[in-house]
């Protein structure tokens, strides 16, 4: 008898995988992010050392030294490490804030390797707020080449283009050419404002010429129009943030930085987009619209043309293994345009997303992404029987995978309308109007204008908030004398009762359990070819009993029979 030996291997948290920003890879050379590999994770410490998260990359050492006009500004103006509760615009999540004094510019030298005299083609994204206004900013010096026309002046290892901005532009200034180049005229309104965003800078080589291109949060604002040569521009970079106040000033800057990325190529659209989204889920920034929203394996988690009208206050949890995305508790940054929402894995809105106490989605690849049509009027409106109201401002949620039971918090407190001794309900429904599959579902608290929920959310339903919303039937039943008995009967029991099941009314079968249950069939209407009038099913994705009623299948819910 021939016997066959199986070897099953378990493999105990090992990553089989290399993990990049959206899982973009190819040409990958720093990834620094303020939620891992810093020396201190203590608010308001100085981070020393921010480790690259590319595997053999070079790692960022703050302000040791750097030559000529980047000299060292001394101990007090190195980079310093900011919670997640000490600047909550982060959406959750850490930052590495940028100070600077006496007219030296504080940051990060990565100090051999890249770029160099070869490198033709960069793409870089950096993750950042601006809290004061200067005309240039430092944070990153990379390894530039040597050449230049101005040896004499500032040519050196560490002297290269850098990005700036000017009079509120995008500027990407080459000091080894002390020449400028400027992006249009279009404002980046989040340029010195304490809204985080993404700006991303790549260039590429045509027949010799360099044209530069700036990103600001998916947006691009083009290439100059004359294109720079490519012989004395190496695309080695200095990236400015920090405030620069002159020579001698004693300015402290309050720049902050979630995530600076770099490539040694220039990236595709479709690479550029993954990158974006990733940012984009983990802080809570709106990318530029219509613009979908790409998982590592570049599925679509929101889908920029199912409603247009939704693509406002973008946001959302997800859990993407890839690009090493574990979102569990998040919110829109938006904050001017009263975003109100919380979404969180946990019953918790406070802490932050790294708290041990919260609690990842069991499943790779899991995302739920919400917009909303971004009306801000405050007067509520009418719905159904009197006295029922709504707010005006709806959302639309889709989601990619199994997502669970989620937590969402409301902030209802601009809704004065809403008094702290109503019961507030979110409703659910397959449209915008609120006519089709229509859920209601009672919040589980209602403390100081704070209305929480905990349900398993469907794909690609709009919801919105409102108070003295039926959520269950309260009407009398009919009454009457039944004109008929139960004939048939299925029962649990070892014994039953004189006339069972004849002493049910008006029924056609009857059953009868002490510590049994009836199961349907658990399926999915898709799965369903050739459905009729009246079938009905339990929806495993949709988690509801559902009724075809001969045109649609819909969950269905507790109403009055009208």
């Amino acid at each position: 008898m021939r016997k066959q030996l199986f070897l099953v291997f378990l493999l105990g948290n090992c990553t089989l995988w290399a993990q990049s920003p959206g899982g973009v890879s190819s040409n990958l050379q720093i990834w620094v992010k303020a939620d891992a590999g810093t020396s201190t994770t203590t608010d308001n410490t100085q981070v020393s050392l921010w480790e690259n998260q590319k595997a053999g990359g070079v790692d960022g050492i703050a302000n040791q030294g750097m030559p000529g006009y980047y000299a060292d500004p001394g101990i007090g103006a190195r980079p310093v490490y900011r919670s997640a509760t000490a600047i909550p615009s982060f959406n959750f999540n850490p930052a590495i804030e940028i100070v600077s004094t006496n007219g030296y510019r504080s940051g990060y030298k990565f100090p051999s390797g890249f770029p160099d005299n070869a490198t033709k083609s960069l793409t870089s994204y950096t993750h950042l707020t601006r809290t004061q206004s200067a005309t240039y900013r430092t944070v990153f010096v990379m390894n530039g080449t040597a050449q230049s026309s101005n040896t004499s002046d500032v040519a050196g290892i560490w002297q290269s283009p850098f990005f700036g901005t000017k009079t509120n532009r995008p500027e990407f200034y080459n000091e080894k050419e002390f020449g400028d180049v400027f992006f249009g005229t279009d404002v980046i309104s989040t340029v010195e404002s304490n809204v985080p965003s993404i700006q991303s800078y790549y260039n590429n080589d045509v027949a010799g010429n360099v044209n530069y291109f700036f990103d600001n949060n998916g947006f691009t604002y083009g290439g100059p129009s004359n294109g720079v040569s490519s012989i004395n521009n190496y695309p080695g970079m200095v990236l400015l943030m920090d405030n620069d106040g002159g020579s001698g000033s004693s300015s402290l800057a309050g720049d902050r930085i979630g995530e600076f990325i770099l490539y040694s190529e220039t990236q595709t659209s479709e690479e550029r987009q993954r990158v974006n989204s990733y940012l984009a889920i983990k802080y809570g920034i709106t990318l530029q619209q219509p613009l979908n929203y790409l998982s590592a394996d570049q599925i679509v988690t929101w889908n920029s043309n199912l409603n247009t009208n939704f693509n406002h206050n973008i946001f959302g949890i997800a859990k993407d293994d890839l690009s090493a995305l574990n979102q569990m508790v998040s919110k829109s940054i938006n904050e001017e345009n009263n975003s109100i929402l919380t979404l969180a894995t946990t019953n918790n809105f406070v802490l932050p997303n790294a708290d041990l106490g919260r609690v990842a989605f069991p499943q790779d690849k899991t995302f739920l992404v919400i917009g909303d049509n971004n009306v801000q009027a405050l007067p509520l409106v009418n719905f159904g029987a009197t006295p029922g109201k709504i707010i005006q401002r709806t959302w639309l949620g889709q989601k990619t995978n199994d997502v669970g039971a989620v937590w969402l918090q409301a902030d209802l407190s601009n809704y004065t309308e809403i008094l702290p001794t109503d019961k507030v309900f979110m409703m659910m429904a397959d449209d915008a109007g609120f006519t089709q599959n229509i859920q209601i579902i009672p919040s589980t608290s209602f403390t100081n204008a704070m209305a929480v929920f905990n349900y398993l959310f469907p794909a690609n339903k709009y919801f919105t908030f409102g108070t003295h919303l039926q959520s269950y039937c309260t009407k009398d039943p009919l009454t009457g004398t039944p004109d008929g008995v139960t004939t048939i009967g299925i029962t649990g029991y070892t014994q039953i009762q004189n006339g069972w099941p004849g002493n049910v009314p008006n029924g056609f079968l009857a059953l009868e359990s002490k510590d049994k249950g009836l199961v349907i069939t658990r399926t999915t209407s898709a799965n369903i070819a050739l459905p009729v009038e009246g079938m009905l099913i339990y929806d495993t994705t949709d988690k509801c009993f559902k009724l075809y009623n001969g045109t649609t299948w819909n969950c269905m819910v507790r109403s009055c029979n009208d």
